[in-house]
This record gives structure tokens, C-alpha cells and sequence, in this order.
């Protein structure tokens, strides 16, 4: 009898820890929030786990052309045991005019971006006064004695200014404001002021239209503008977007991304960039773009495995549609929610493959614009990840009620 205990209570611990596991699995896989077209019931393809309805009063903050209400649900193991609640958020059917098209970015800092720190040589030997200050790589420099830095130019300026005299310094790290005494030193091979700093206060590159809306407003890129030296996001202070033609394909190799090589088509700019965010650049265009019929956005709980289709653009400035396989979703990360498998041969054999300048081409599924390719794997060119259409679409609708 006690053996038979002793094993029975063993199978309850196993069960025990099995339903915390399910528990703590479930409570991390099932996102906090899903979102649902006026008229629709939501669906959560969650094996083991059923939702209901809570009756509350949750608030709907400030009500948009596209967004309409909350709701609560509650979400259950076995109909039983309670996870978390899921806030639910009702929207007016959505379409828009998936893209696929090349644009060409201009891009200008707010403040200028510190790429690095040089020694210079004075009569004393080498000085830093930059790192003396505590001034480092991916610091974005905001004002100077108080008077706004906006540019390379304006650094120059105020170094010139100082004299060698002591210059009050305000810079940006992580989000975070911060003050220092800098002093110029002179340097004997150039006999001028110098600092040590070396900055960035513009971009610019090509990047692919994902989607615009009736009202011009469009998102593209699928992930953030960063600087190439420090790998940093690039605070956006102004920026344009121009048309561009694809000229070249650099192609996709193992170890190796490729790339589209592409041309400014002209100078003149076809709409502005409002904002740079993880999920890509958005903004207003001057007249709304609309290549392809325009599609009703899918929702993250309607994309599925399997079968799927770009829209990008590789021979001059036409996108076309190419075929892909929805390998693997994940409905918790922020921005790789989907893993992408090129499968058709006309790209493979045109690229390799996903390659730099694509990002931001729109995933098409069942019709509906599901989401957005954002970047390659190093190891395979032929896969890469997605971004999910409604985190573009919510990000663009700030953007136009924001205007």
C-alpha cells in the first residue's frame, strides 16, 4: 500500500507540474491583445484553451476612423482553469493597396549621431575630449551651449565658436537626457579645434513599399532605418521619399546577403516620412500609390501555414507577384512573427532569394494582406522574417490621425 502511494502521489506531482507548464506556456504563447473586423467573432486557434466573453466596461481611449471598441475575454485551460485575459480590439473592415514597389529614402537626423570617437594629435601628444567627456558611439547629440545641433555643419560651427573654450553638452542615450563639459583641443596636423567626434546627420537608400491607404498614408521598409556604424535606430528629424528603378541584383549567397541595386529615378519627392519605427517607415504620400487592387488586411489569428505570395520588385520599377511558404508563426514576438521560405524559381534564380532592398514587400495569403518581409537569415537567403500587416497597419493609423 505504501509503494502504491507513493506512486500515486509521484503521478500527481508529474500532473501538477505538467498543468504548470501548460499554464506558464500558454500564458506567454497567447498574445494580450487580438484584434477583429466590425461583424467578426474572434477566433483563437489555441489548442486546449477556450475564451469567453467578460462583461466590463473596458475604456476606448480615443475612437479612430478604423478603431471602434474593446472587449475582454477571458482565456481557459480545459474550460476550467484560468490564464490571462485578452483584450480585444474591434476595428472597421480595413483595405488597403499592397505595394510591392522601390522608393528611395532621404533621410535627416534630429540631433546628429556620434559613429565614433579619433584621438587628436596636439603639441601634448594624442587627446580624446570627447571620450574625456564620457560622450560615446550611438550618443545623439541635441544641443550645444544651448543652441540646437541639427547637422554636421552646426557641430562644425560651434566647435569653431568655442574658441578651445569649454562647451556645454546635451546628448541622448537610450532615451535618456544627459549633460557634459567638452573642451576642444588643437590639433598640430590640421590647425583647428577639434573634438574627436565623428558624426552622421543623414541617410539615405532604398527600401520597398508595402502597403498605402486610400488616404496616402503607406508603410514600407518593415523594420527601422539604423545606422550602419553603430547599429542604432536613427532618430528622425526630417525625411522624404522619392521614387527609385531597380538596376541591378546583387545575388543572395550563403554567409553573404545580396542586395537591389537601384538609382534615385528623380529628385523630386512624392510624399514625406512622419516616422521611423521598428516596424518600418510611415508616412504621407502627395498622391497614394496603387499598383495592385486594393485587399482587405488579415489579421494575425487568420494567417496560416503554407502557401503565400510576395509582391516586390526586381527588373526596373514593376513589382510582381512571387510564390513563398508561411513556415512558422509566432504570435508572442513584437516584430518576427512570421518565418519565410522563397519557393519560387523566377526570384531564386533572379536573387538567391530574400535580399537587401526587398524588405518591406508585402505577404499576401487567401487573398489579404497578412504581413511584411523584413529580413534575411545569413545562413539562407532563401528564408527570412515577416512582420505581421496589422502591427503596419495600427503604426499607419497614428500616422494619419496624427497628420
Amino acid at each position: 500500500m505504501k509503494g502504491l502511494g507513493r506512486i500515486l502521489i509521484c503521478i500527481m506531482f508529474m500532473l501538477s507540474c505538467l498543468l504548470v507548464f501548460f499554464i506558464f506556456y500558454y500564458s506567454y504563447t497567447i498574445p494580450n491583445t487580438y484584434k477583429v473586423f466590425v461583424g467578426q467573432k474572434p477566433r483563437f486557434n489555441v489548442s486546449g484553451v477556450t475564451f469567453s466573453k467578460i462583461n466590463s466596461n473596458i475604456p476606448t481611449h480615443k475612437k479612430t476612423g478604423k478603431f471602434v471598441d474593446n472587449e475582454l475575454y477571458t482565456a481557459k485551460l480545459f474550460n476550467f482553469i484560468p490564464i490571462k485575459d485578452v483584450l480585444v480590439k474591434i476595428y472597421n473592415k480595413t483595405y488597403v493597396f499592397p505595394c510591392g514597389t522601390p522608393f528611395g529614402v532621404k533621410f535627416l537626423t534630429d540631433g546628429v549621431m556620434v559613429v565614433n570617437t579619433q584621438t587628436v594629435p596636439t603639441i601634448l601628444g594624442e587627446k580624446n575630449p570627447s571620450r574625456e567627456a564620457g560622450v560615446r558611439k550611438g550618443d545623439i547629440l541635441e544641443y550645444i551651449n544651448d543652441e540646437k545641433i541639427c547637422s554636421n555643419k552646426d557641430l562644425k560651427n560651434a566647435i569653431l565658436k568655442s574658441s578651445g573654450n569649454e562647451m556645454k553638452l546635451i546628448y541622448n542615450r537610450n532615451f535618456r537626457q544627459y549633460e557634459t563639459s567638452l573642451r576642444p583641443v588643437f590639433s598640430c596636423r590640421d590647425n583647428k579645434w577639434q573634438t574627436g567626434l565623428l558624426v552622421r546627420d543623414s541617410s539615405a537608400g532604398i527600401g520597398t513599399f508595402t502597403f498605402c491607404t486610400y488616404e496616402g498614408v503607406f508603410g514600407g521598409l518593415g523594420h527601422a532605418v539604423y545606422d550602419i556604424d553603430t547599429g542604432k535606430k536613427l532618430p528622425l528629424g526630417s525625411g522624404e521619399i522619392v521614387r527609385a528603378s531597380i538596376e541591378s541584383v546583387k545575388q543572395g549567397i550563403c554567409g553573404s546577403p545580396g542586395e537591389l541595386c537601384g538609382e534615385f529615378a528623380r529628385d523630386e519627392s512624392i510624399g514625406n516620412i512622419n516616422i521611423n519605427t521598428d516596424c518600418g517607415l510611415y508616412g504621407k504620400l502627395n498622391t497614394p500609390i496603387c499598383p495592385n487592387k486594393p485587399v482587405e488586411v488579415g489579421f494575425k489569428q487568420e494567417v496560416k501555414l503554407g502557401n503565400a505570395y510576395i509582391y516586390c520588385t526586381v527588373e526596373k520599377d514593376k513589382p510582381k507577384q512571387y510564390s513563398v511558404v508561411i513556415e512558422s508563426i509566432d504570435m508572442a514576438s513584437k516584430l518576427k512573427n512570421l518565418v519565410v521560405k522563397i519557393t519560387d524559381k523566377k526570384l531564386l534564380n533572379l536573387t538567391g532569394g530574400i535580399v537587401q532592398g526587398m524588405s518591406g514587400s508585402p505577404i499576401l495569403q487567401c487573398g489579404k494582406i497578412i504581413g511584411a518581409i523584413t529580413h534575411v537569415f545569413l545562413n539562407d537567403p532563401t528564408r527570412g522574417y515577416g512582420v505581421f500587416a496589422e502591427t503596419m497597419l495600427e503604426v499607419s493609423d497614428d500616422v494619419l490621425n496624427n497628420r
